[in-house]
């Protein structure tokens, strides 16, 4: 569509009356849509004629005591119904962005998988806007007391399994008695069930060493 044309789209008031021309046109009333959208009767008539004079098509015909939707107002119906559930799908990615940020997630690693860890806390907290994130890094004794106390809601450990590549060398594991936050069981869900970009099957290649493994010892 040439540029000069699209400008009628930008008009002061414009979105207004496509919302005044959704409501009339799916419940096939003036008055109805009035009552729906808290207006005066003729405040929607006003809209719905400075909408039709600005698209330069005839939207509405009598029909009865109601209105029946031209040729024109069935695809402009189409539109609307698609700009509402585009409008619904931004309202819904803002809406991270307005939450406080309550969430929280505390994890604690190994340094020799400091490195994960980093990448778990990143792409997580890029997908959830909404969570403060923290990583303690410590060596295997001092995350084993810190387990025990509790002090940590997720921890990372090295895992010492021939064969398996770097990236895949870890393992979670959380408090005993402590259920994870809401959170947290998200956080342990998108990395264990490779839900993370370059994670994926981390726990099926754990679980398929370790029965490669076994299946060698037992030989």
């Amino acid at each position: 569509m040439p540029r000069a044309r699209m400008r009628r789209f930008f008009r002061h008031g414009l979105l207004p009356q496509l919302i005044v021309f959704e409501a009339v046109a799916r419940l096939g009333s003036v008055t109805r849509a009035a009552e729906e959208l808290h207006l005066a009767q003729p405040t929607v008539s006003l809209q719905l004629k400075k909408l039709a004079e600005t698209l330069e098509v005839t939207l509405l015909e009598p029909r009865g005591r109601g209105l029946r939707l031209t040729g024109a107002g069935h695809a402009l119906r189409e539109a609307c119904d698609e700009l509402i559930h585009c409008l619904a799908r931004a309202e819904a990615k803002l809406e991270a962005f307005r939450s406080p940020r309550t969430a929280s997630l505390q994890l604690a690693a190994e340094p020799e998988v400091r490195a994960v860890a980093a990448r778990l806390i990143a792409d997580f907290c890029a997908r959830h806007p909404g969570v403060q994130a923290s990583l303690h890094v410590g060596e295997r004794e001092e995350l084993l007391e810190r387990l025990a106390a509790g002090a940590d809601e997720l921890y990372l450990f090295v895992l010492e399994i021939e064969g398996l590549p770097a990236a895949r060398r870890w393992s979670i594991a959380q408090p005993k008695g402590r259920a994870p936050s809401e959170t947290g069981a998200l956080f342990l869900r998108e990395a264990v069930l490779g839900t993370v970009p370059g994670i994926r099957g981390v726990a099926q290649s754990i679980a398929e060493q370790v029965e490669r493994n076994d299946r060698r010892e037992d030989r």
